[in-house]
């Protein structure tokens, strides 16, 4: 069992869910979203967030997205207040190709037959370059920030094999519990500037962790792994892409980030000064004006 009912007096996603939060149900998941009316109709703009992180991460700056079109933020499985999954019918939701099938859906669901704009950060873009490979014609933009796409999962090989065995599996929601701890580190190390880590960021951080049973879908997207081919398919690109590196970036090799760019043709890097990993959170005006200054071209 993925999460647990509030019949049993337990904490569910929903529970924690503000009253203007909203939901939709795409393929086996219930999906936590946010949404923007943009001054564009004929474009739909879908921001893509990092391991750990949740819609939470772009709240402050999804308005200055609908100068393009309509925006949508959501919750990946796993991560936010998109309820959990304990049983499914076709793919395992905490895939990776299911998590690129979920943003077909949300793309389908928000903007059917739309342009589209896709935003991602770290491990959110290389879902968001997975898709955008196989649906240039489809694309307005690509932004990737700060890509985590050319680090290796830790989950092939042996160890792969590991994780998805069955003493593994019964033990792995033990293993991953200290993630409340380790999680808080990552936080901290992915900001230059650590003030601007407020009490408000670490509440919408950490809150996801206050659903019961969260360990249990922790640990079923980490024997995961990522099932991706876009490493090898970066050439593939004939649309101008955008990437951000920032120059004090802890979490993924700043010399990854710019062999990414390296890699598609035609992208243009884009560095952040006195930045750590998040950007769009820490440096918002300048994370911005970049994107900004992209899309005109386009």
């Amino acid at each position: 069992m993925l999460y647990t009912s509030k019949t049993r007096g337990e904490v569910t996603e929903k529970d924690l869910a503000g009253e203007f939060s909203k939901f939709v149900t795409l393929g086996d998941v219930e999906v936590h979203y946010e949404f923007a009316k943009g001054k564009k109709t004929d474009t739909l703009v879908v921001l893509l967030h990092g391991f750990g992180a949740n819609t939470f991460s772009y709240r402050k700056i999804i308005n200055e997205f609908t100068n393009y079109g309509d925006v949508v933020s959501y919750d990946r499985p796993c991560f936010g207040l998109t309820v959990r999954p304990k049983s499914w019918g076709g793919q395992n939701p905490y895939s990776f190709p299911a998590q690129v099938k979920l943003l077909d859906d949300v793309i389908e669901h928000f903007g059917p037959g739309k342009k589209v704009i896709l935003v991602g950060h770290s491990a959110g873009a290389g879902i968001a370059a997975q898709w955008a490979v196989d649906h240039q014609n489809r694309l307005s933009g690509l932004v990737l920030e700060e890509p985590a796409i050319l680090n290796t999962p830790p989950t092939r090989g042996v160890i792969g094999s590991l994780f998805r065995s069955r003493l593994f599996n019964r033990l792995g929601p033990r293993l991953v519990s200290g993630f409340k701890d380790t999680g808080l580190k990552i936080l901290y190390k992915s900001w230059y500037d650590k003030s601007g880590i407020t009490e408000e960021v670490l509440h919408y951080y950490t809150l996801p962790l206050k659903v019961i049973g969260w360990e249990a879908a922790f640990w079923e997207f980490t024997r995961q792994g990522v099932n991706s081919t876009i490493q090898d398919r970066l050439g593939d690109f004939k649309i101008p892409v955008l990437v951000f590196v920032a120059d004090h970036d802890e979490i993924v090799s700043r010399t990854q980030i710019r062999k990414v760019a390296e890699l598609i043709p035609n992208s243009t890097l884009v560095e952040i000064t006195n930045c750590g990993h998040i950007p769009h959170e820490e440096k918002p005006k300048a994370f911005l004006q970049a994107v900004s200054d992209f899309l005109s071209q386009r």
